[in-house]
């Protein structure tokens, strides 16, 4: 005989996945966590104290004091009860209470009696077990004994989070020293008086400095006209506290120069003083040349783009078009041979997307990373629109920064691509959202979610004896039953209401904003849109950010297989 097993929450997947994420499990005993049963047991004058996680299918200790087992079957022992009770759990008796008595840990074994486990919360909400004690005798647990236990239960929590955090410190520091190892920029970092606190084996490399450079200055490791040069880039620094690029050139120890693009900012602490500079420096020698060898190919550019296929435009820093090809005129609608130049670019833009458009432009000319395959409409000069597919790039057009876009019309494209995005988000049976739809909207829905407005209903609905209908009237009588009834119902919803087959005879529907009185109504509303005599069962919930989604879905699914228990076509609450 076993002990009653609580029911699995529907929640127990991410309880089990937050209690991996602390990788406790199997680990050796640790000293931290063998004081604090230690203190449990003595507060609580208990021969037996435990940390207690509760796995899928076991209870392991993390600490144990005066129990030899390390794990125990979960439908064996105390703890899976306590998980979904936020305070104590406590057994007086074990013996007396059904749902122990027939535990081998009670009646044979230790012959444990006494139970009072309080729960391991995570700072999330997940309890991943107990910090427990137990006796072989019946007993009572105090007030402030059990106040006290409360209390170690959320230091073993600490623990265990700041043991997780630690990890990942750790972790992340790897990833840092890992990057700042094999990089090829150079990284480094100086304290107001311009000494090297931090360097990177990149610079270690180019410079090959005797001794290291931590500690010394710019003049005690460059020449002079190159420390002085950088003194006065750190000093602007620190006096403006504001981030700076610099061009800088850098005598590698191979006795070439190299020019570099020095990007140098404040360090700041959390007083807001300012302790120091830091710095990454890219090796910019072969893009100079580089710039240099495409100015002189701008002209041959030109001559190839005037003839492309693809339609192409330059647009400058100002936003004005500088150059558009043939087929990029008669893309935006007008006549062969137009000027384009020197009109604004967003004016080919609709109205909405022209801060778009902008903000784009303004990041590439500060050297985001180029746009490609970005859809955007584009207002033609004849009035149409067209959707094009547009790659932005930074250029240099006659000596000043600009942008290069290469444009591709791809309206009708679009036009089929949405309409088999409709098709993968509609049920083709009744026209309403599929759970791709339903997930799709949704999540468009979620950031515009109020905290303090009032909650969403989120209902399920079921129709009742839907199988013996299809037995009695055939399968495709029941099809024209589901059609005519989403039909019907979703023509009684309000407009922002979200109504969705969730799969078979089974809807899902969300009312956002729906003040309580309000629910029933609508949801008997939705029944008496059932035709045929047929009738539905309900199961309801409120739901308001931050909580999960899918807690509110459990929860509702949970009360609408209440009210099939309870006899059917009825409205249950969870």
């Amino acid at each position: 005989m076993t002990a009653s097993a609580p029911e699995r929450q529907p929640a127990e997947f991410e309880r089990l996945h937050a209690l991996a994420s602390f990788a406790v499990l199997d680990t050796p005993a640790e000293k931290v966590f063998d004081d604090l049963t230690a203190l449990a047991a003595h507060v609580c004058a208990a021969p037996i104290a435990l940390i207690s996680l509760v796995d899928a299918e076991r209870h392991w200790f993390k600490s144990r004091r005066g129990f030899d087992l390390t794990e125990v079957p979960r439908r064996h022992f105390f703890c899976a009860h306590a998980l979904h009770s936020p305070e104590p759990l406590t057994v007086a008796d074990a013996r007396l209470d059904p749902r122990f008595a027939a535990s081998p840990l009670v009646a044979d074994g230790p012959r444990l009696r006494f139970y009072a486990g309080a729960p391991l919360r995570t700072s999330d909400g997940y309890v991943l077990g107990t910090l427990c004690v137990l006796d072989t005798e019946p007993r009572v647990l105090g007030d402030t004994a059990r106040r006290f236990l409360t209390m170690l239960a959320d230091q073993v929590i600490s623990q265990l989070e700041m043991r997780r955090q630690g990890a990942a410190l750790r972790q992340q520091q790897r990833m840092l020293a890992a990057v700042l190892e094999h990089t090829d920029v150079l990284i480094y970092a100086k304290d107001v008086d311009g000494r090297f606190v931090m360097s990177n084996a990149a610079l270690q490399r180019v410079t090959q400095v005797p001794g290291g450079m931590l500690g010394r200055t710019d003049h005690e490791l460059f020449p002079s006209d190159e420390a002085d040069e950088y003194r006065r880039h750190d000093t602007h620094i620190l006096a403006t506290r504001e981030r700076q690029v610099f061009t800088e050139d850098l005598v590698h120890s191979d006795g070439t120069t190299h020019r570099y693009r020095s990007t140098k900012f404040p360090l700041i602490n959390e007083a807001g003083e300012v302790i120091g500079i830091g710095g990454v420096s890219t090796d910019v020698t072969e893009l100079d040349a580089a710039r240099a060898a495409h100015e002189a190919a701008e002209q041959r550019w030109r001559a190839l783009i005037e003839e492309s296929p693809v339609a192409m435009a330059v647009v400058g820093a100002d936003g004005q078009v500088a150059y558009a090809n043939p087929q990029a005129i008669a893309m935006c609608g007008m006549d062969a041979g137009a000027r384009v130049s020197r009109r604004s670019a967003f004016d080919f833009l609709p109205a909405g997307g022209r801060g778009g458009g902008q903000e784009l432009l303004a990041r590439l000319l500060a050297g985001g990373a180029p746009l490609r395959g970005h859809q955007s409409a584009l207002q033609c000069a004849d009035g149409t629109r067209v959707t094009a597919e547009i790659n932005a790039t930074l250029i240099t057009y006659r000596g000043l920064p600009a942008v290069l876009l290469e444009m591709r019309d791809v309206t009708a494209a679009a036009a089929a691509r949405a309409a088999l995005e409709h098709s993968a988000s509609t049920d083709p049976l009744t026209g309403l959202l599929n759970r791709r739809g339903w997930d799709s909207s949704l999540s468009a829905l979620l950031p515009h979610v109020r905290q303090d407005a009032a909650p969403w209903v989120i209902a399920l609905l079921d129709f009742d004896h839907f199988k013996a209908y299809n037995d009695a009237h055939g399968h495709s009588q029941g099809d024209e039953l589901l059609r005519i009834f989403a039909g019907t119902a979703r023509s009684s919803l309000r407009a922002h209401d979200l109504f969705a087959r969730w799969g078979g005879e089974e809807f899902i529907l969300a009312l956002p904003e729906t003040p309580p009185e309000e629910t029933t109504g609508i949801l008997n509303r939705i029944r008496a849109c059932i035709p045929a005599g047929q009738t539905c069962s309900v199961g309801y919930t409120t739901w308001l950010p931050p909580e999960a989604l899918t807690h509110a879905v459990n929860r509702a699914d949970a009360a609408l297989y209440q009210a099939k228990t309870l006899g059917r076509d009825r409205i249950e609450r969870a």
